[in-house]
């Protein structure tokens, strides 16, 4: 087994902390400022705006305390590595995303078949602009601090500003067309429930991931093609094949077998596969485990290119 050891990140655990630590505070004075606003001039909207920011503390809560394990190097209970307490708090972030857009959509559409309420003021479209500017963002500058570390959920959670961002704008629209045409009673009501579609569309694009790797499904449906073209440069190996990849955190763990001269001598094939293991480690960021099974090439073993004739051990034809 090969892992990589090395990282250029001296400490991902302060990344991700100083990134959900700076959402954090933005979301609890956006959430305040929009409930708050919302309560005031009428807007269910925005009030339903302001609960999807709450509901971000939650997240950024989960990922200050996951991040501690999944960051952890692997040990004797967990020789692969702690990676799936990532998927597990992506799956958190996913479910809670999803309970926040019911409840939400759940009080607009009871609320439709009520009286109107008084129609939002301006100051509610300036409490949703704020909204849009602030989580935007953050979105930009978390989703920057994702792709330095190579954090999934981390990346979950800037998607998750940009969600709050987005849901803002129906909002926004919303108290302009009911300022200019007052008639549009419950424009208020609908604006919510697109805020709520937005809120489960993001719920879904993270649990579903998160979904595929606990079911063990193939990490990158690239990566098989990658190794092959590496195979190919490289004249000491005959053939790569039963590749399999699957996916713990932001990590990928890979195995496959590797055919060499059957004369070679086993310290010689050693060495290829170990420079072969260093090479792949060096060129895929996101592989951190290969684990290499050294075959003969023989006909028998051959998968990729099978030999043309079995019967006489001959090499394929060109």
């Amino acid at each position: 087994m090969a892992t990589k050891v090395g990282s250029s990140i001296d400490n991902p655990v302060k990344v991700i902390q100083k990134a959900t630590w700076v959402g954090a505070i933005g979301n609890v004075v956006l959430a305040v400022l929009k409930i708050v606003v919302g309560k005031i001039t009428g807007s269910q909207a925005l009030v339903a705006d302001g609960v999807h920011s709450f509901s971000d503390l939650v997240t950024d809560t989960a990922i200050l305390i996951g991040s501690r394990y999944w960051t952890a190097p692997a040990d004797k209970g967990h020789p692969y590595g702690h990676g799936r307490f990532e998927t597990l708090t992506n799956i958190f972030i996913g479910v809670l995303l999803g309970i926040v857009g019911i409840g939400i959509g759940w009080d607009s559409i009871n609320s439709i078949g009520n009286e109107a309420s008084n129609n939002p003021s301006m100051l509610a479209f300036g409490a949703a602009i704020a909204s849009i500017v602030v989580k935007e963002g953050l979105y930009r500058w978390t989703l920057i601090q994702a792709k330095h570390i190579n954090s999934r959920a981390l990346h979950a959670n800037a998607w998750h500003h940009r969600t709050d961002a987005l849901s803002s704008l129906p909002v926004a629209v919303a108290v302009i067309a009911n300022f200019f045409v007052p008639d549009l009673h419950y424009l208020d009501q609908i604006a919510a429930l697109l805020v709520t579609a937005m809120i489960l569309k993001a719920a879904f694009e993270i649990l579903w991931p998160a979904i595929l790797e606990i079911t063990e499904a193939e990490a990158d449906n690239e990566i098989e093609s990658k190794i092959q073209a590496y195979a190919s440069e490289n004249e000491d190996i005959a053939e790569v094949h039963a590749i399999r990849s699957r996916r713990t955190g932001s990590t990928i763990l890979l195995d496959f077998h590797l055919l060499v001269d059957p004369e070679m001598n086993v310290e010689k094939a050693h060495t290829i596969s170990e420079e072969f293991k260093a090479h792949i480690l060096e060129q895929l960021d996101e592989v951190v485990d290969v684990i290499i099974h050294i075959e003969p090439d023989t006909c028998e073993e051959r998968v990729v290119n099978p030999c043309c004739d079995p019967c006489t051990g001959s090499k394929p034809m060109d």
